[in-house]
């Protein structure tokens, strides 16, 4: 298995070159490769508030004014969608978290596993 992301000096050319590489060896060697690919970035976009702060709150005991910085951070946000320099209207969202670097899969796993 294979996995690049936030690894320093790993990017999706390396990730790349070493699938392009372990297949040809594989081709040489007369074995057969398989390749399975796992895109969990939408999987941020689905994560509904308020099942995260009950499980926040419920599972990992965070309260008081943790879980209302938590809260205030995941809600009353919006979005638009551009095509070109064409704007959508400003929607409000009722799910999903902002993709920054630790909150998006923290958020996930809370929803995930316990």
């Amino acid at each position: 298995m294979l996995q690049s992301a936030n690894k320093q000096f790993h990017s999706t050319e390396t990730a790349l070159l070493k699938l392009h590489n372990d297949t040809n060896l594989n081709i040489d060697n007369g074995k057969v490769t398989a390749l399975t690919l796992l895109d969990l970035s939408a999987a941020f976009d689905t994560i509904d508030h308020d099942i995260l702060n009950t499980r926040l709150s419920t599972w990992y005991g965070i309260s008081s004014i943790a879980l209302s910085w938590f809260t205030s951070y995941i809600t009353d946000r919006r979005q638009a969608i551009k095509i070109g320099n064409c704007f959508s209207v400003m929607l409000p969202t009722s799910c999903g978290v902002p993709r920054v670097l630790f909150w998006g899969p923290c958020c996930s796993l809370c929803i995930q596993h316990h």
